[in-house]
């Protein structure tokens, strides 16, 4: 007897593959926007998490959107630095979730999908051609 459960359909497809092909545009983003504004009034260590954000693999692929959401953090971040406090902390983490912080929110966000866009699809395996005419030759003996 084979397996439980119900025979699978034959013409099954992956639903769980996501179409990411709307992240690959390219985003006009003004670059006032990729400037930390009033940059002089943050301290070092806020000025540090706008450049890593600033340069991170992840910001090619943002929009408008996003960097006003970073201008957004920038003040929440600075008074975290100033005086840190568990709900400020809260904000600022679950907002850079949203824009791929950590490996796990990136794995989420699928943005590994468009890292390199140039590797080459994986190829079948091999098929291996019988000679049934010689199989049968070495049956006969």
């Amino acid at each position: 007897m084979a397996g439980r459960g119900q025979i699978p359909k034959g013409n099954a497809v992956r639903r769980n593959l996501v179409d990411t092909s709307h992240l690959e545009q390219d985003f006009d983003v003004p670059d006032k926007l990729k400037k930390l504004q009033k940059r002089a009034s943050y301290s070092a260590a806020t000025q540090l998490w706008w450049d890593t954000w600033a340069n991170s693999e992840q910001s090619q692929y943002f929009a408008e959107t996003d960097w006003l959401r970073l201008q957004m953090l920038a003040p929440l971040v600075e008074s975290y630095c100033r005086k840190p406090g568990h709900f400020i902390m809260a904000e600022i983490r679950q907002s850079e979730s949203l824009l791929g912080a950590t490996i796990a929110d990136r794995m989420r966000l699928k943005v590994a999908a468009l890292k390199d866009k140039n590797q080459k699809p994986i190829e079948a395996p091999p098929t291996i051609e019988a000679d049934l005419q010689l199989y049968a030759e070495l049956n006969d003996e």
